[in-house]
């Protein structure tokens, strides 16, 4: 049963407008309804369990149930109908957000899944990407995004390769292939063209999509041996991808975004001169831009992409930075440590006093990302550190990999404050490390529903009224220099260590 969680009075004005949005994530599909000043009336989710093995090549698969989520999604309709009855009539638009890079195979005419989906985390055809005919810069230029195998592409090419049932659509012209929104849009939209969209975010992570037309790249699909009937057709980020139908009520979809760039808008339109933090199984700190030309090590992001011809017509991009070994990082640290790590541990760690000034953690746990891109590098501790002492470097070497991107990001001006979400910002220590480091004001808010709230606002047309109420937590910066010498300590350690490796 899906779970329901009210968050303010469900009591609405017979005539006020409703909008209803969807995220889909990486461990529950959530469906919530809001009013267009971002107030939320009803919620309800829907576990989604992932799984982990690794195949005889000792490759890891990480797999989800593609129709487990879709099932989860319905769920939670009917939970909301039931709740609204006839209310629902005041639902005038939907809304999704969705995983940018799981993906999944399903038959074209019936929409039945032909695969798991496989997960972002999902690496099990990096082996195809090395010899890639093309450069890691020749594929940024094209589309944003670096050659990884936690994107589409590689997995696609696998899939073909690998799974019968899937070779089988293909020879009989009925396979999709795409990232599991458009699997979703295929199941739960009715849509007069019969065809299945996507929009640009989730498209980018395919690493097929071309960054300047908009479209699926002809050399790239060349290199990966795809063939492009057998992907979504490429829309705008407000498109209508198709409508639901609840107690014959016929609602428009006309919103989609990848979740990390839904959740800038939680509050409104982004704020240029604000940096957007994310720290969760992976950390990302997204800064809003109208620039293609990012800073070396910086990936390029299509935040809302729209149709020319629609009022809100004006492209924003986001340059982004990822930092994997965050909460990721945590299954190998426990066994490094051999203690459970738990919330409250963490807060202890980082409330311990650490006077030595040359501590430090490699952290190259799902590879070191942003802005160096390496994966053939072990996470290494500095010497003679106690478990408390391993937790605590562990977070500030997540904190540094940011202040480095952070600073590339200041290349677009000044950056006046930092806005910080995610399971491990609920560590004030972690933040306030943050704060520290770049001098900037940390906002932490309430708000764990950050990615609804973002793809509401932009469903409800983005309007004016939008005023969703939070509560924030400000760090302000303090003087550190017990950290800043770490931080040194860091860099010069990372420096030795990218050029022996």
């Amino acid at each position: 049963m899906p779970q329901n969680h009210p968050r303010y009075p469900s009591t609405t004005n017979p005539a006020e407008p409703l909008v209803l949005a969807i995220d889909q994530g990486g461990q529950s599909s959530r469906v919530a309804v809001y009013r267009t000043t971002g107030e939320q009336v009803s919620m309800f989710s829907a576990p989604c369990a992932t799984h982990t093995y690794s195949d005889e090549q000792q490759h890891v698969h990480v797999e989800q149930d593609g129709e487990e989520i879709l099932g989860g999604i319905r769920t939670c309709f009917e939970g909301m109908i039931d709740e609204l009855g006839e209310t629902i009539r005041n639902v005038t638009a939907a809304g999704f957000a969705g995983q940018g890079s799981s993906l999944l195979c399903w038959q074209r005419e019936t929409g039945a899944a032909l695969s798991p989906v496989l997960s972002w985390q999902d690496r099990r055809a990096e082996s195809w990407l090395h010899n890639f005919p093309l450069s890691q810069n020749e594929v940024q230029q094209r589309t944003g995004i670096r050659i990884s195998p936690h994107y589409g592409a590689s997995k696609i090419r696998w899939c073909l390769d690998h799974i019968e049932a899937v070779k089988s659509a293909a020879n009989s012209n009925q396979l999709m292939i795409g990232p599991i929104a458009s699997y979703l849009f295929s199941n739960l939209l009715r849509n007069e063209t019969a065809q299945t969209f996507i929009d640009p975010g989730h498209a980018q992570r395919t690493l097929l999509w071309n960054l300047f037309t908009h479209e699926w790249d002809g050399d790239l699909l060349d290199c990966f041996r795809i063939d492009p009937v057998i992907l979504p057709v490429c829309a705008w980020h407000n498109s209508v991808f198709g409508h639901l139908t609840m107690r014959g009520h016929n609602i428009p979809l006309n919103s989609s975004q990848r979740d990390q760039g839904a959740s800038l808008f939680a509050r409104g339109m982004p704020e240029a001169d604000a940096c957007y933090i994310n720290i969760g199984t992976g950390a990302f700190i997204q800064r809003v831009t109208s620039q293609l030309e990012a800073p070396a090590g910086l990936l390029v992001s299509p935040l809302w992409l729209p149709d020319p011809a629609s009022a809100s017509s004006t492209p924003l991009y986001a340059w982004e930075a990822t930092v994997n070994g965050a909460a990721a990082a945590i299954d190998w640290l426990q066994t490094e440590i051999d203690t459970e790590i738990t919330p409250n541990l963490i807060d202890t760690a980082l409330a311990t006093a650490l006077t030595k000034s040359n501590a430090y953690f490699l952290n190259a746990v799902g590879g070191l990302s942003a802005p160096y891109w390496r994966t053939d590098l072990s996470s290494r501790f500095s010497e003679a550190l106690a478990p408390l002492e391993k937790i605590q470097v562990w977070l500030e070497s997540v904190v540094f990999q940011l202040l480095v991107n952070f600073h590339l990001m200041q290349s677009l001006g000044p950056v006046k404050r930092i806005y910080i979400s995610g399971g491990l910002s609920r560590a004030d220590g972690l933040c306030q490390r943050l704060a520290d480091l770049t001098g900037v004001t940390v906002h932490r808010s309430d708000n764990t529903d950050a990615t609804l709230q973002g793809v509401a606002f932009t469903t409800a047309g983005m309007p004016a009224q939008w005023q969703p109420q939070y509560n924030d937590e400000q760090f302000v910066a303090t003087h550190n220099p017990l950290l800043q010498q770490r931080f040194l300590a860091w860099q010069g350690a990372l420096h030795v260590w990218l050029g022996n490796s």
